[in-house]
This record gives structure tokens, sequence and C-alpha cells, in this order.
């Protein structure tokens, strides 16, 4: 990987693992139930709709390329419950559900950051970040609260430009936001169909990050595939 100039990253299980567990849900679950049993909605019925959001969000995601924001989940929510949240509600279940994680469970090593940061001394830094619930107003402020804020030269956000990976608009504005030619630039990343199939298309290298997810190692196009931000260090 000669004469780079740009790097790209997937943010979510690249440098940082998305904290998806039993606990998260749960907690989405009680406070949606919350407001829910104000509509007649039963424990059971409000844990139902919120799985519902997952099916939801995963069927877009990988069908249409891109990822629905949070108001738009709930509205189809809206939609499968047969109700109609007031105002203040919708906009309570929308903003818990987009802050939870980056403002309780969000964390980076502080190795990686030192990394990020070495790394930015010699290369163009840009994010190019798929989002679930954590828009990217969200996910910024989280990078802010950690020192990378003025880190990264542009982050390309999915729930702000409207497509996700693997779509070439996405790497296409990375490029144009470094002022880099594809074959100046690598991207990191965890998914064969989403990072690797992505950036290649478009002409870029790629490597798979399988440190936090490696279901895709065994079946990738990458042009190497790394296990840990030590290795990367050591091959960037």
């Amino acid at each position: 990987m000669k004469n780079i100039k740009t790097i790209t990253f997937d943010f979510w299980d690249t440098i940082t693992k998305y904290p998806f567990t039993e606990e998260i849900f749960l907690e989405r679950v009680e406070h949606a139930y919350n407001i829910f049993k104000k509509y007649n909605l039963t424990k059971e019925k409000s844990l139902d709709l919120m799985r519902s959001i997952y099916t939801h969000f995963e069927e877009i995601w990988r069908k249409e390329h891109r990822t629905p924001t949070t108001s738009e989940m709930f509205r189809n929510l809206e939609a499968n419950a047969g109700v109609v949240f007031s105002e203040v509600h919708f906009e309570e279940l929308v903003s818990y559900n987009e802050n939870l994680v980056p403002e309780k469970y969000f964390t980076i090593d502080p190795t990686i950051i030192d990394s990020i940061k070495k790394l930015s001394k010699k290369y163009n830094l840009i994010l190019i970040s798929d989002t679930g619930f954590e828009p990217g107003k969200a996910l910024r402020n989280a990078i802010k609260d950690i020192g990378l804020n003025d880190i990264f030269k542009y982050e390309v956000f999915s729930d702000e430009t409207g497509y996700s990976k693997p779509d070439p608009r996405a790497f296409k504005l990375a490029s144009e936001k470094s002022n880099t030619q594809f074959s100046n630039m690598v991207h990191i990343g965890d998914r064969e169909e989403k990072d690797i199939k992505g950036a290649k298309s478009v002409g870029m290298q790629a490597i798979l990050f399988t440190g936090f997810r490696d279901e895709d190692k065994d079946n990738t196009t990458a042009d190497k595939i790394i296990s840990s931000w030590d290795e990367l260090m050591r091959f960037l």
C-alpha cells in the first residue's frame, strides 16, 4: 500500500466496539414501556415493538443501502402499534434512543485514541460511518468529549447523507472532502459487504479489521486482514 494519503475508517466495530447488549436493549424497552403504557400497550407488546425496530432497520440497511433515522424508525413503530404518540412523547423516544449509547455506554480504548492522533500527523483521516439509533450529531459530541473532534478531516454519516455503505457516494464524498484520488486512499472496516466491497468498487484499497468482529475473515476480498490496532499501526 504505497502512496496512501487518506485513510477512511468505519466507526463501529473498527475504532470502537458497538455496545449491542441485552442490557442496553432492555433499557430501551423499559424507557419505551413507560411511554407506551400511556397508550394501553402492554410490556410484552412493548418488547415486541422495540424488537421490530431492529428488524425494520436491518431490512432497509441491507436492501436499500441507507439507514433509517431514529424518527423514521419510531414512525414505523407507531404504524405497527396502531397508535399516534403525542409530540412530547415522540420527541422523548427519539432523543432518549439517539443519546443513550453516546452519553452512557460510549468508550474508546485510550491506546486507540493515541494511535488515531499519531496517524493524523501522516494521513488525512475521514470517518465513513453507517449510523443506527445514534445519529451523526450525537457521535460528533461523543468524539469531541474524548478529544478527537479536530482529528478527522470530515465525517460521512449515513443519517446525514441519506445513503450508507457500500453506496459509492459515501466513498466519493470522502475523496472530495480530502481532495484525494481513490488510488491514494485506503478504507478500514469490519464488514465485507459494506466496507470492503464498497471501497473496492470505487478503486480504493481496503483492509478488513477483525479486532472487534471477525465474521467476514474467511470470505473477504480485502487487500489485507488485520486483527488488532497494534498490528494496524505497525502496518501503517
